[in-house]
């Protein structure tokens, strides 16, 4: 592999690195905004909720990321270690689709799909039932 592609692949590497690490920083933050209306919840209610809702944007944002991540980990596996990384990252990325589908379905079913779809977090959202296909056996 040239000199140059190794340099970019690790700076890719290295941007969703710095993306994945920024995203608790934003949680925190949506927490410190949070906090000051949990006081006060009954006044705030439509306040609170808003403000859970976003944190649970920017955690499946950041889910997000750790896919990514793992896909460009499984591209760079070196030869030697390639099965047991490879082994590793499945399970680890499995486990990362797991809490995204779990996430996206909380907020499809609280509503939000219209609002995941314009930010981008799914390819396209429908509000009809889907088709079950049947496999024969």
């Amino acid at each position: 592999m040239a000199q140059g592609q190794k340099l970019r692949d690790y700076e890719m590497m290295v941007y969703i690195a710095q993306r994945f690490e920024k995203k608790p920083e934003e949680i925190d933050a949506m927490k410190d905004k949070r906090q000051p209306v949990v006081s006060s919840i009954s006044a705030n209610t439509d306040q609170f909720i808003r403000l859970h809702i976003e944190m649970d944007f920017r955690r499946l944002e950041r889910m997000y990321f750790k896919q990514e991540q793992i896909r460009e980990l499984k591209r760079h596996a070196n030869i030697y270690q390639k099965l047991i990384s490879l082994q590793q990252l499945e399970r680890l990325e499995t486990t990362t689709n797991n809490c995204i589908s779990s996430m996206l379905k909380r907020l499809f079913e609280a509503g939000y799909g219209q609002e995941l779809k314009r930010r981008g977090l799914v390819q396209e959202y429908q509000t009809t039932v889907p088709v079950i296909l049947h496999s024969s056996v």
